[in-house]
C-alpha cells in the first residue's frame, strides 16, 4: 500500500509540474502578443476628448466598434483626456464617446494597413440622449510619425488587370517603386533593402532579397502599405510593405473566378510580323481559377460567433499547358554527319548557311576560305549503326 500510494503521489506532482509548466508558456506567449503586434498590419486609433472651449475632457467613455464585425472594444480618456486603442485590425469603425453632462459624440473612420488614426471628438453641453454624429473623422494625413506611404486598398488588389496574379506586380504603382513579380527597389535603393511584410511575418526571399517564391494569394490581401520613406524601429530596413489579410465578418460572402488565356483561339492576332513559312507559334492555355468564402463561426447548438469570431477561406489554382518552340528545331541529316552541309539554312531567315575552313584563317585580315559546296572533307561519316537510328529521326519536308 505504501508502494502504491508513493507512486500516486509520483504522479501527481508530475501532472502538477506538467501543468505549471503549461501554465508558464501560456503566460509567456499571451505576454509576447501585444508585443509582436507592432508589426502585423494593424493600427491604432487615438485622440484627445475637450470640449467646445477645448478644455480636456477626463473618464470620458470611448467605445469602439468594426463596422464589418460587430467586434466593440471600450476604453476610457486619462486625466489628460487621451484615450488610445492599440493592435486594432484595419477596417471601417463607428466611435461612441459618452461623458455624463454632455451630449454624446459619434463618428465614423476607416482604418488603413498600419495607419495610426488621429480622432479628436469635440462634446457639447447637454443631454446624453441626444447624438452629436461626424463622419470623416480620422486626419486623412500621417501626423503621428514620418513615414511617407501609399495604400492599396482591397478593390484595388483584386480588380486591377494583372498578369499572373502575383501581388508582387502590384508594387510598382506606389511613386518611386520600380518592381517584378519576384521584388522591388524603391527610390533606387537595391532590391534587398525593402522588408515586405505580412501580418507580422517576413515574406522576404533570403536568396537575395525580394518577395518569397511562392507569394500569397490575390483574393486572401485585404490591402497593402508600401513606405517608401521613414520605415521607423518596427521594421528592418529602409523601406517596407506591409500586407494585412482579409478576414470574415457577420455576414457569410463568397466568389469564384476564372481567368483563361488560350492563344490556339487567339494566336494569330498575337503575332507581331507574319509568321514563318512553317512556323508553328507556341502553344499557350493556362487557367487560373479559385474562389473564397468567409463568414462568422457558428456551430448549432453549440456555438455562435456573431460579433466574436470569423473564419476565410481561399483556393487559387493554375493549370498551365505549353509547347516550347525553339530556334534550333532541326535535327542533322545523314549527309550533315557525313559533313555535307551544302543543305544547311538559318532558320530565323531561311537563307543558306556558309560554313568556313578554320584552318584557312588570315593572322592579318581574319578573313577564312568557304568549304567549297559547304562540304567538309574528312572522315566524319557516321557509323552503320548510326545511320541506321539517324534514318529514323523526323526531317524538315523543305530541308532535308
Amino acid at each position: 500500500m505504501n508502494k502504491q500510494n508513493g507512486k500516486k503521489a509520483y504522479r501527481s506532482s508530475t501532472v502538477a509540474r506538467l501543468m505549471a509548466l503549461l501554465g508558464v508558456c501560456l503566460v509567456g506567449f499571451l505576454l509576447s502578443v501585444p508585443l509582436s503586434l507592432a508589426q502585423t498590419g494593424e493600427g491604432t486609433a487615438t485622440g484627445t476628448v475637450t470640449d467646445v472651449s477645448q478644455a480636456i475632457v477626463p473618464a470620458a467613455d470611448v467605445t469602439l466598434t468594426n463596422v464589418a464585425t460587430g467586434v466593440i472594444t471600450k476604453g476610457r480618456s486619462n486625466e489628460v483626456g487621451i484615450y488610445y486603442f492599440g493592435g486594432v485590425p484595419i477596417g471601417q469603425y463607428k466611435i461612441v464617446v459618452d461623458k455624463q453632462g454632455f451630449e454624446t459624440w459619434e463618428g465614423t473612420f476607416t482604418l488603413d494597413v498600419g495607419q495610426n488614426a488621429v480622432v479628436n471628438p469635440t462634446l457639447r453641453p447637454g443631454n446624453s440622449k441626444t447624438v452629436v454624429e461626424v463622419t470623416g473623422a480620422a486626419a486623412p494625413i500621417e501626423t503621428q510619425s514620418g513615414v511617407v506611404g501609399d495604400v492599396k486598398e482591397s478593390a484595388q488588389v483584386r480588380d486591377l488587370p494583372l498578369n499572373g496574379r502575383q501581388i508582387g506586380n502590384l508594387f510598382n504603382l506606389t511613386a518611386g517603386v520600380e518592381s517584378g513579380a519576384g521584388g522591388a527597389r524603391v527610390n533606387g535603393m537595391k532590391v534587398g533593402a525593402l522588408d515586405i511584410n505580412m501580418d507580422g511575418a517576413t515574406l522576404v526571399n533570403r536568396f537575395g532579397g525580394g518577395i518569397v517564391s511562392v507569394q500569397p494569394g490575390i483574393e486572401t490581401i485585404q490591402e497593402f502599405n508600401v513606405q517608401t520613406v521613414g520605415s521607423d524601429a518596427r521594421y528592418d530596413q529602409p523601406s517596407t510593405v506591409v500586407m494585412a489579410t482579409r478576414s470574415g465578418s457577420n455576414q457569410l460572402h463568397g466568389a469564384g473566378y476564372e481567368y483563361l488565356r488560350d492563344n490556339s483561339v487567339i494566336g494569330a492576332t498575337r503575332l507581331r510580323t507574319d509568321p514563318t513559312v512553317g512556323f508553328k507559334e507556341p502553344l499557350l492555355i493556362r487557367n487560373e481559377f479559385g474562389g473564397y468564402l468567409s463568414g462568422p463561426v457558428y456551430i448549432p447548438h453549440l456555438y455562435n460567433g456573431k460579433d466574436k469570431s470569423f473564419w476565410f477561406f481561399d483556393y487559387e489554382a493554375l493549370r498551365s499547358r505549353q509547347r516550347v518552340s525553339s530556334d534550333y528545331g532541326e535535327v542533322p541529316t545523314v549527309a550533315m554527319w557525313g559533313g555535307d552541309l551544302s543543305n544547311a539554312f538559318d532558320p530565323s531567315t531561311n537563307q543558306p548557311l556558309t560554313i568556313y575552313d578554320p584552318k584557312t584563317t588570315n593572322p592579318t585580315t581574319f578573313q577564312r576560305t568557304a568549304f567549297p559546296n559547304n562540304q567538309i572533307p574528312g572522315p566524319l561519316s557516321p557509323t552503320a549503326m548510326e545511320l541506321k537510328s539517324l534514318t529514323a529521326l523526323p526531317t524538315n519536308n523543305n530541308n532535308p
